[in-house]
């Protein structure tokens, strides 16, 4: 079942999902809910097995005046706790055959960021890279979330680093049915993620009544469908998401090199990051960067 705003005498319209990411960012990315981005880290922290951060500072606070056209990159928060760890969650949609290896990629180039002329090697922090993806990536892999360290392919339990992390969150129907495997907090994260636009407020408070933090979350995830201006740059961003996808989708359907550089010139003036606009047209960094 899908609920509807009707708050303000306006008329229904459909609700924005919580992983959309307009809503994540509002939700992890405003000054003040810090103490929310910092409880879902410490969810996906002591599901494996790690010790919790004590604090997290976001690096790319929510801006909603420069949202809708923000320059278009696959990171949705970046964070940093007390121990100069850096956090990366991303939230995906639609699922990509690239996904994976676009995860390792940001990842590393955050990790290999850090370094500055003088700087030794064990100054180096961890970089943990979380993704909620509303598809199943792993189908021979029965939990909902995995995690994936540089170990030995002789034997896994041989730890080469743990310098860099990837997470899967897997919140989706092929394996909603598995939450119960989950600690009690991320169970309740996945159930907000999955179900706060399938579910009615009675059931969602059921689904969330022994996390107060979580249930927090759901209270702002109702204020920001209540409020019209959150609402409409939510749909507006939505809107130049799908425009940019189409330009991608031309730019898959051309072949000439005229063609390419054309799109990749839409889109570079659109803000889309070069490094998915070469991976699109195929075309170089550098004859992306040469054009105007």
């Amino acid at each position: 079942m899908t609920t509807k705003n009707t708050n303000n005498n306006q008329a229904d319209r459909e609700i924005i999902p919580a992983y959309r990411d307009t809503f994540v960012h509002f939700l992890l990315g405003t000054p003040g809910n810090e103490p929310i981005l910092l409880h879902l880290l410490n969810a996906v922290l002591e599901s494996d097995g790690q010790p919790p951060a004590g604090s997290v500072e976001v690096r790319n606070p929510f801006n909603p005046a420069t949202f809708i056209t923000e320059k278009y990159t696959v990171l949705d928060v970046k964070a940093t706790d007390e121990r100069g760890d850096f956090f990366q969650v991303e939230f995906q949609t639609a699922e990509q055959t690239a996904f994976a290896d676009r995860m390792v990629y940001y990842g590393a180039k955050t990790f290999g960021g850090q370094m500055e002329r003088g700087d030794t090697y064990s100054s180096l922090k961890t970089v943990i890279a979380i993704a909620v993806t509303m598809f199943e990536m792993f189908s021979r892999l029965p939990g909902i979330h995995n995690s994936f360290w540089l170990t030995a392919k002789a034997d896994s339990s041989v730890i080469f680093s743990d310098k860099l992390q990837m997470h899967v969150l897997e919140a989706c129907k092929e394996k909603i049915d598995r939450l119960g495997a989950l600690p009690p907090a991320l169970c309740a994260w996945t159930n907000f993620f999955y179900y706060t636009h399938l579910k009615t407020e009675e059931e969602m408070m059921t689904l969330l009544q022994d996390q107060p933090m979580v249930t927090t979350a759901y209270d702002k995830y109702q204020q920001f469908n209540q409020d019209e201006r959150l609402w409409v740059i939510a749909e507006a961003r939505q809107r130049f998401l799908t425009d940019i996808a189409s330009d991608r989708k031309d730019a898959e359907m051309k072949g000439r090199a005229e063609g390419k550089a054309e799109i990749a010139r839409n889109l570079k003036k659109k803000g889309v990051d070069i490094t998915l606009i070469a991976e699109t047209t195929g075309l170089s960094l550098e004859e992306i960067k040469r054009l105007d």
